[in-house]
């Protein structure tokens, strides 16, 4: 149960009589609402107060029904009626126990200030939060417009209720807050004789927000009329039992609010952790520190053979360009130790140079950064774009197994692992296409690159202020270690093990990744 819940289960028990128990020495409800209407009338007689054109009285009758007697008329509303209530609370309309409903005035700009020095404040829907009053959006208007509105001004233990946006929220004026109502607030003056407290906690309970609710207007922006908060049924307990009811609420509250900060820490804590976890075993996958190393795997030294072999064939064939010589290692590069079976080596010695593809027929898929998921470093949907309409940067030919790393921004992560249903793609020239030699599996590569090591250093290396990048070459010459390839399988069905009790969202299903050189 998250704390809004529980906040919102003591609410609905406060107004179904659940939360205190019951005193029979109490007044009953029907006595305090009959000296509340017996008051009513003696400022209607004052000139005080205008009587309500729709006043009603609600009445239950020998064989449990519910009545209500309003324009002259009576009708059965037992329908109406959400739960019981128990002996000495009674069903009311809202606006029985009110002395007055006020909308606020309309605020020109002319006449407000955002200082106290010069005015009073002025209450707008912004400064409405259940229960409270939120203190950071006040304006202030000049006092000479107290006697222009005077039914506009709020006093102490009047209800704020907001009028639209999040319509129906409600809390109470104290004297620290005298100042005018707004526009988008209705403004609820009660008799003394009533707990302002209570009235409240009963209109924010999920209860009399979904009464509120049905009676919203308006679609883009929820909006509430003067008389809707006015007519909705209301649970009145006796007075007595609505001071303690406040008393348990308030003795609550702050126990619900420390366990909401502890929900947030929880909440906050069962984000980070997986990540820093996937952070973590992805560190010790690339450190050899994950699985066990097996003495009879052909050692990573052998593979490097079989990889300057595989592209000196196809130098030979054509189907390749003689590489540029890349960097020699030096000892001082070396970031961490790892096993002996293991060999450090530069990124373009493992991968196979990029190839250009220029898109043809009428339509072609294309793959830019747009089109990929950086959270699940997947190809979320390629564009379908005309020919015609084909950007200089769509020439990257892609395949089944590569491998797309963005050279704009590496720190956004922008990488993915291209599928089989991608294969007739082309990318964005704004990505380095890491194709795999015959030594390293496709899935290893992945996994690779997408780990902090290699990211971050990458992103150590990069250049500009409008569109920061990196040169692909500051990607074949990043250091790597190499795995024998039965290890970097290994680790592969490690990885995606763990990632899946993490519920981590860089797993790929295992049907999409193809694992060796095939």
């Amino acid at each position: 149960m998250t704390a809004q819940q529980l906040k919102n289960s003591i609410l609905q028990m406060a107004v179904q009589g659940k939360l205190v128990p019951q005193d029979p020495s109490d007044e009953p409800a029907s006595v305090l609402l009959k000296k509340i209407k017996a008051e009513k009338e003696a400022l209607i007689k004052s000139g005080k107060l205008k009587r309500d054109k729709h006043e009603s009285v609600i009445t239950r009758d020998e064989d449990g029904h519910y009545l209500e007697k309003k324009d002259g008329k009576t009708t059965d509303i037992t329908d109406e009626i959400p739960f019981d209530l128990p002996k000495g609370w009674i069903w009311c309309r809202l606006h029985e126990i009110c002395s007055e409903n006020n909308v606020g005035i309309v605020i020109r700009p002319t006449r407000y200030y955002t200082t106290s020095d010069k005015g009073i404040p002025a209450f707008r829907n912004a400064n409405i939060k259940p229960n409270k009053i939120d203190e950071t959006s006040w304006i202030y208007l000049s006092p000479r417009g107290i006697q222009e509105n005077p039914r506009c001004v709020v006093h102490e233990n009047d209800l704020l209720i907001s009028r639209s946006g999040n319509a129906g929220i409600c809390c109470v004026a104290t004297p620290k807050y005298d100042g005018y109502g707004a526009v988008d607030i209705l403004l609820i003056s009660l008799f003394p004789i009533c707990s302002p407290s209570f009235i409240s906690y009963c209109i924010n309970s999920p209860f009399c927000q979904q009464e509120i609710s049905l009676n919203n207007r308006g679609i883009a922006l929820s909006h509430i009329g003067t008389n809707t908060v006015a007519k909705i049924l209301f649970p009145l307990p006796p007075l007595e039992e609505q001071k303690r009811i406040v008393a348990k609420i308030e003795e609550l509250l702050p126990h619900v609010e420390e366990y909401g900060k502890a929900e947030t820490e929880l909440s906050k804590l069962n984000t980070e952790l997986p990540e820093q976890l996937k952070k973590s075993i992805l560190q010790w996958a690339i450190q050899g520190r994950l699985v066990p190393q097996d003495p009879t795997d052909e050692p990573a030294s052998e593979l490097l053979k079989r990889i300057h072999a595989e592209k000196a064939a196809l130098i030979k064939s054509g189907k390749l360009k003689k590489e540029k010589t890349l960097p020699p290692i030096s000892e001082d590069e070396i970031p961490f130790d790892i096993p002996a079976s293991w060999e450090w080596v530069r990124l373009g010695t493992v991968l196979l140079p990029t190839q250009n593809k220029k898109p043809s027929g009428e339509h072609f898929d294309y793959i830019d950064i747009d089109a990929v998921d950086n959270v699940a470093n997947r190809i979320r949907e390629p564009k379908h774009i005309p020919v015609a309409q084909a950007s200089s940067r769509a020439i990257r030919e892609i395949a089944p197994g590569d491998v797309l790393f963005s050279l704009v921004r590496p720190y956004l992560k922008n990488i993915a692992l291209v599928e089989k249903i991608h294969a007739d793609c082309i990318a964005s020239s704004g990505f380095y296409v890491c194709r795999p030699s015959c030594g390293i599996d496709r899935a290893f590569l992945f996994h690779l690159m997408v780990s902090d090591y290699v990211v971050s250093g990458i992103n150590s290396s990069i250049k500009g202020f409008n569109s920061p990048s990196v040169r692909p070459d500051n990607i074949t010459d990043f250091l790597v270690p190499l795995p024998p390839l039965a290890e970097q399988k290994l680790i592969v069905e490690r990885l995606e093990n763990l990632f899946v009790h993490l519920n981590c969202s860089l797993i790929h299903d295992k049907g999409t990744i193809a694992h060796g050189t095939e």
